[in-house]
């Protein structure tokens, strides 16, 4: 892996690691696939003989992996970027084994009595609707702080981060969301419990 140092007039400089130039993840990006694709490859189709698709898709993954984290792989002393993707490979190798050894409850027309609750799943998919209607008329700015808080589930503080204003006006604009949506869903029969 080549050294992060900016080649100047008056000698090398060292990247500060928070701010790793674009050119040097994709120097990153590039030989990681160069130097270690087709080693991942073969390691990944020896874990998963017959499925040299399922195999290939893992090495995807992984380079996937190793750009969206590379900032902090670069900025890591000693990274040895093969075990890294080894074991990356290897995780969601286990991963996809788990999950397809899980294997859903199948039910048949007649087994919807013995569901858990007396949910009625038409009365949620329509109740999910107008909270997503109702979502659309807030102004912009209220639907941006819900969205932060509770689809992202952020915390205010990185909500606020996230969106670049002060804590503050983050509470207050997640605060006027949620009556304003309380309030609208209420005039539709949407209780708070419904959404």
């Amino acid at each position: 892996m080549a050294p992060r140092a900016a080649a100047t007039h008056a000698g090398p400089v060292t990247v500060p690691a928070d701010r790793v130039p674009a050119v040097s993840v994709n120097a990153f990006l590039v030989e990681l696939h160069v130097e270690h694709r087709a080693p991942l490859l073969r390691f990944t189709r020896r874990l998963l003989p017959g499925d040299p698709h399922r195999a290939e898709d893992v090495v995807q993954e992984c380079m996937f992996r190793a750009w969206r984290n590379s900032e902090t792989l670069l900025a890591t002393k000693g990274f040895a970027a093969r075990p890294w993707l080894f074991t990356v490979a290897r995780n969601l190798i286990v991963d996809l084994a788990r999950r397809d050894k899980a294997r859903p409850v199948v039910f048949g027309d007649d087994d919807f009595d013995l569901l858990p609750g007396d949910t009625d799943f038409a009365d949620e998919v329509i109740e999910r609707c107008l909270v997503d209607e109702t979502l659309a008329k807030l102004t912009p700015l209220q639907r941006q702080a819900l969205e932060q808080v509770y689809r992202l589930d952020s915390t205010r503080q990185c909500a606020a981060a996230a969106v670049g204003v002060p804590v503050g006006t983050m509470k207050s604009r997640v605060h006027k969301a949620t009556i304003a949506m309380t309030e609208a869903l209420a005039g539709r029969g949407v209780t708070a419990a419904g959404w």
